[in-house]
């Protein structure tokens, strides 16, 4: 059994990662339209919660990343699992938009303790051979939830409203995520195990030289690497972050129901879905700074179907394909492009940085495009600059690449 509890692990962080990102994160635009309908507000303000939750959740981050090199992980996961159900059982008896607006701000800074930052430290400590494999399908949890629950909960909140909608989320989710967390443990050494499930394999050790940690973790910060890899990310979470909680209104304006928007997104999540899979694989047999470029050009594609979607209506779907599976590839391979640059003793720190970015950046996108519709009356500019903002991602990774090749490396 401990031989094989790398697997439990792996399991239990992506049902806590589906309920948490994946189910409640990610369909949380298809309520958007509902507060503000319900509480009379202008739509534009309504959009403007979820750039506050991604604002929110960003902020901690770098303290996360160094927590969890202090402390056990595994006590900062249940802590946040236990605030993640009391944030959602408020959402779901709110009764005015100071309500939703407060929920905005509880439920992020709990999430970021049980969330990506702390599952992909985990996972880092569980897994070597496999960690390509096990990050991609970590991530699939972010895709299966809405991909599964966006066709349901747009339907729920037709037929039964969002306040039975968000009822039905918050059992289901408290579920998903309490009993997992308990199951968990930080690292093989805690129950005698090994990494991978191979025996004699060892995953990240936890740091004893403070010193050299942080000697690395300067090191790291006075590098091109680090600011270029921000760049990317930054750039990247921009456009996904940006357009997924913009996704209903975007398809609002294609005259898609609620209900017409849930399968649409099930559909997109579902690529997302395979997308994470795909990549994560490819990342274990390959070059992770190769399959990185690549994953950024798919994701120029998707966002070139996107644009032209406003023009054309049947590059609906397969933008909805395409575009699923470039935010996907680049969503895991940015995780496995930073533990291949900064996997060292210094990495959760480093991570929590990077992540504070690239959630920042998303924050900073949902604002963004959500204004640029309302002052343009469409997305077509909002989209443009998505895709000025993935060719300057695609140089960064390329300039990245050629300076590892010359040894221009730290």
């Amino acid at each position: 059994m401990k031989k094989y509890y790398c697997w439990i692990v792996l399991c239990c962080l992506f049902l806590m990662y589906m309920a948490s990102n994946g189910i409640v994160l990610n369909t949380f635009n298809l309520y958007l339209p509902e507060f503000a309908k319900e509480f009379g507000v202008d739509i534009g303000k309504a959009t403007g919660l979820a750039a506050t939750l991604y604002l929110v959740l960003a902020l901690p981050l770098p303290f996360v990343g160094n927590l969890l090199e202090k402390f056990s992980p595994k006590k900062l996961i249940i802590t946040g699992a236990i605030g993640v159900s009391i944030g959602l059982f408020f959402l779901a008896r709110a009764t005015s938009f100071g309500m939703i607006q407060l929920f905005v701000i509880i439920y992020p800074l709990f999430l970021c303790l049980v969330g990506l930052l702390t599952s992909m430290y985990v996972i880092n400590n569980w897994f070597v051979k496999y960690k390509g494999i096990a990050t991609g399908i970590l991530l699939m949890a972010s895709s299966v939830g809405p991909a599964i629950f966006a066709p349901i909960v747009g339907k729920w909140i037709k037929t039964m409203g969002w306040h039975a909608a968000a009822q039905n989320q918050f059992i289901l989710c408290s579920c998903l995520i309490i009993i997992p967390a308990l199951l968990i443990y930080s690292h093989p050494a805690h129950i005698n195990s090994y990494a991978d499930g191979i025996p004699g394999t060892v995953g990240r050790q936890p740091v004893v030289d403070k010193d050299a940690s942080k000697a690395l973790l300067k090191k790291a910060l006075t590098s091109a690497e680090f600011y270029l890899v921000a760049l990317v990310t930054a750039a990247l979470w921009f456009c996904i972050g940006g357009f997924i909680q913009n996704q209903r209104n975007y398809q609002a304006d294609l005259h898609l129901d609620v209900a017409q928007s849930g399968q649409l997104q099930g559909l997109f999540f579902l690529f997302g879905l395979l997308g994470k899979l795909l990549f994560g694989y490819l990342g274990d047999k390959f070059s992770v700074k190769k399959i990185m470029l690549i994953s950024v050009g798919n994701m120029l594609l998707g966002c070139l179907l996107l644009y032209w979607s406003l023009q054309d209506t049947r590059w609906i779907v397969p933008c909805a394909i395409v575009f699923g599976l470039g935010y996907s590839g680049t969503f895991t391979m940015i995780q496995l492009y930073i533990i291949d640059l900064f996997g060292g003793a210094a990495y959760g720190t480093i991570l929590g940085l990077l992540s504070f970015i690239d959630t920042l950046c998303a924050s900073i996108g949902v604002a963004v495009l959500g204004g640029m519709r309302k002052a343009n009356g469409n997305y077509e500019k909002a989209f443009m600059i998505m895709i000025v903002l993935t060719i300057f991602s695609l140089l960064a990774t390329y300039l990245i690449n050629q300076r590892a090749k010359k040894g221009l490396f730290i």
